[in-house]
């Protein structure tokens, strides 16, 4: 799970880049249709590039624990809210709520289902709504860096099918944890009463 996290922040940044650069971005960014972020102020694409290489490190670091097979209490929790900590903040340094990379918060709640606890994905469900709502508060009273150049909005029925679509994967994603639990618990349940004489 931590070598998609992985691939999925370069290839998200490798995205960016070739739609902030229309010159070099090659005929497979043309094929694509990648909006065209230009419009990003320097200290913005700076910005976008730390968050992106600590992502990565973060990443790293939790796929070097697994690997040495050291596996600390809480750092499920703390690896599900710096995920969602860090894409909301590249939306927020990007192109927010009208970038493609939204559709990043719905498959966060994904990824915790992989983990197979139901509490873990309603943290992911929670947090990437939250952050959602934070990447349209940033829209609409942008503050800072943002005064300069505002990040661009979509249709409010843009945003409630986002909003809905992160609900709903947590709701669906967690019910599937529950049966996939129950089930394991079950055949447990009966192995063990068959094995008693």
């Amino acid at each position: 799970m931590n070598l998609l996290r992985i691939c999925a922040s370069s290839v998200s940044y490798t995205l960016h880049l070739a739609g902030g650069h229309p010159g070099g971005s090659g005929d497979w960014a043309g094929f694509l249709q990648l909006q065209q972020a230009g419009g990003i102020p320097p200290q913005r694409q700076l910005a976008i590039t730390v968050l992106v290489g600590a992502w990565v490190l973060w990443s790293l670091t939790v796929h070097a624990l697994l690997l040495d097979r050291v596996f600390p209490r809480r750092l499920p929790v703390l690896s599900i809210c710096l995920d969602i900590i860090f894409l909301t903040a590249i939306l927020i340094c990007g192109s927010g709520e009208a970038s493609q990379l939204v559709c990043g918060l719905v498959l966060i709640v994904m990824m915790a289902g992989l983990r197979l606890n139901l509490w873990w994905v309603r943290l992911a469900a929670g947090g990437s709504l939250l952050g959602y709502l934070a990447i349209l508060g940033c829209s609409r009273w942008p503050q800072g860096f943002l005064t300069q150049t505002p990040l661009p909005t979509v249709p409010r029925y843009h945003q409630i099918t986002v909003c809905l679509a992160i609900v709903i994967t947590g709701v669906i994603i967690g019910q599937i944890v529950r049966h996939v639990r129950q089930l394991s618990e079950d055949l447990l349940r009966t192995s063990f009463t068959e094995r008693q004489p």
